[in-house]
C-alpha cells in the first residue's frame, strides 16, 4: 500500500471511531512532509518554470527534487 493510501486508511479508521471532523491542520500534521514558502528571483523562477515544463512536472515537484539533490550533494542527506 502506498504512503498516501495508508494515511487515508488511518484517517478513515479514526473517523469511524470518532464523530469529529478532521481539519486540514490534522492532515498536515499526520503527513511526514512540511510546506515551505520561498521567494525566488524572477530569472530563477523563469528557469524553474521552463525546466519543469520541459520535464512535464510541476514547479513544486522540480523544486523539491532540486533541493533534495542539492542537500545530498552537500552531504546533509544520506
Amino acid at each position: 500500500m502506498s504512503f498516501l493510501g495508508s494515511l487515508l486508511q488511518e484517517l478513515q479508521e479514526q473517523l469511524q471511531h470518532e464523530s469529529i471532523e478532521v481539519t486540514a491542520a490534522q492532515v498536515a500534521e499526520a503527513a511526514e512532509s512540511e510546506r515551505l514558502n520561498v521567494t525566488l528571483a524572477g530569472g530563477v523562477m523563469h528557469r524553474l518554470k521552463q525546466q519543469a515544463l520541459a520535464e512535464g512536472r510541476s514547479c513544486s515537484s522540480l523544486a523539491n527534487f532540486l533541493i533534495e539533490d542539492g542537500l545530498r550533494r552537500h552531504g546533509t542527506l544520506r
